[in-house]
């Protein structure tokens, strides 16, 4: 086949059949839409939307309005609010019986019943309660500070409600909140101005603290009655032994069997002592002397009565008669008993006595205390609300609901 070639302008033509695979070529390619037909597609779009005005429609109430009212709001009306913060833990006091181990006189006195994992959630409950709240309101005018003209109307606490929706309010503005593991708690407060948010926080720490106290005293008061009580019997039943004692002494006809025994005893040692001594002298004397002689007579007079002496000391002691004897012995036995019981319960009072003073310490002082961690300091500055994160969540929940109002329109229309 003959290949027809021109020229023009200096560069060859293809021939017909080159023109046509060129042309094959190019079809297969993918093709490019043209500026026509993106306005055609636009256009199509925009009447799509101006057929179904809904959407427009949507689009304004669902996330055009939020967010202007959410900037307004946030960026212009609301009131500025200082926080305080404060953590602190509860702690017993040092020396206090709750950390001792109980008595042995059964009285408990001076443990405090509630632990201080109990103690800590109780001040939790209570911070948030309508007690804490009418103490509160009985100290400082709370109606008054929150319920200003000056403070935004979403803000703003109506002073004339009742004391149910001022408790709503109040845990709006107060929050406590409790760590498990250290059982560290951090009071926050929210006022309108830094002094008042401060005094509230002051005033919350003192009444929790005073709750604590008065909750743990009737325990104290009842342990308190009960070593008294128990004090009472102890030293009643040491008196009752004494006066037993009293008794057999005098029905015996002696001052005290035991001490009796013990100076004739005593007696006898001091008798055998002296009579070495003499027996010594006689000894020396005997040498020197003769056994007629004025001074050795006299020490073996002296040596006769002393073992004189020494035989009725111990006849007495021994008791030649046997019914004396066991008298004597049967005498002995009792006070010895008596003497042992007095001895016992005389110890057990000394217990009690102790355990009565350790629950009269407890009533008069304070078994916890609030150990404070970081101090309740005035704010320099407001902190709440968080303006440009309030708008912006703002503008995220009004966009989530646009997307919602849409599928939801799309699937009713389909």
């Amino acid at each position: 086949m003959n290949m027809e070639i021109r020229k023009v302008g200096g560069r060859p033509i293809a021939s017909a059949q080159n023109q046509m695979a060129i042309a094959k070529v190019l079809r297969q390619l993918p093709s490019v839409p043209s500026f026509r037909d993106r306005k055609k597609g636009v256009t199509s779009y925009q009447s799509h939307v101006k057929s179904d005005p809904w959407i427009l429609i949507l689009f304004v109430v669902c996330f055009v309005v939020p967010t202007l009212a959410g900037a307004l709001y946030y960026g212009i009306i609301a009131s500025d609010r200082y926080v305080t913060e404060v953590k602190f833990a509860i702690r017993p006091s040092v020396g206090t019986a709750d950390k001792a181990a109980p008595d042995a006189v059964g009285t408990s006195a001076g443990v405090v019943s509630s632990t201080i994992a109990q103690d800590t959630l109780i001040t939790q409950e209570y911070v948030l309660s309508r007690p804490m709240l009418e103490e509160i309101e009985a100290q400082l005018p709370i109606r008054e500070w929150f319920g200003r003209d000056s403070i935004d109307f979403a803000s703003r606490l109506d002073p004339e409600k009742p004391i149910e929706k001022a408790l709503r309010y109040w845990k709006r503005r107060v929050s406590i909140d409790v760590e498990s593991a250290s059982g560290i708690m951090g009071l926050t407060v929210e006022a309108f101005d830094p002094d008042e948010s401060l005094a509230i926080t002051q005033a919350i720490l003192n009444d929790a603290e005073h709750m604590l106290d008065n909750l743990s005293m009737r325990a104290r008061e009842d342990a308190l009655v009960q070593s008294t009580r128990e004090l009472k019997i102890a030293e009643d039943r040491v008196s009752k032994l004494e006066i037993a004692q009293t008794d057999l002494r005098n029905r015996e006809g002696l001052l005290d069997a035991q001490k009796s025994n013990e100076a004739n005893l005593k007696l006898v040692s001091e008798l055998r002592g002296a009579r070495i001594n003499l027996a010594v002298q006689l000894s020396i004397g005997q040498r020197d002397l003769g056994p007629e002689s004025r001074r050795i007579i006299d020490i073996k007079q002296q040596i006769k009565d002393l073992d004189d002496n020494i035989s009725r000391i111990e006849r007495q002691a021994t008791g030649q008669d046997p019914n004396q004897k066991r008298q004597l012995a049967s005498a002995l036995t009792r006070f010895e008993a008596l003497e042992h019981e007095r001895k016992e319960a005389v110890k057990y009072a000394e217990e009690v006595r102790k355990a009565s003073d350790r629950a009269r310490i407890l009533v008069a002082r304070q078994p916890q205390f609030f150990n404070m961690i970081t101090e309740p300091v005035k704010a320099g500055s407001a902190t709440e609300p968080r303006r440009i994160l309030m708008v912006s969540l703002v503008a995220a929940g009004s966009a989530v609901l646009f997307a919602a109002a849409m599928f939801a329109r799309k699937t009713m229309a389909s």
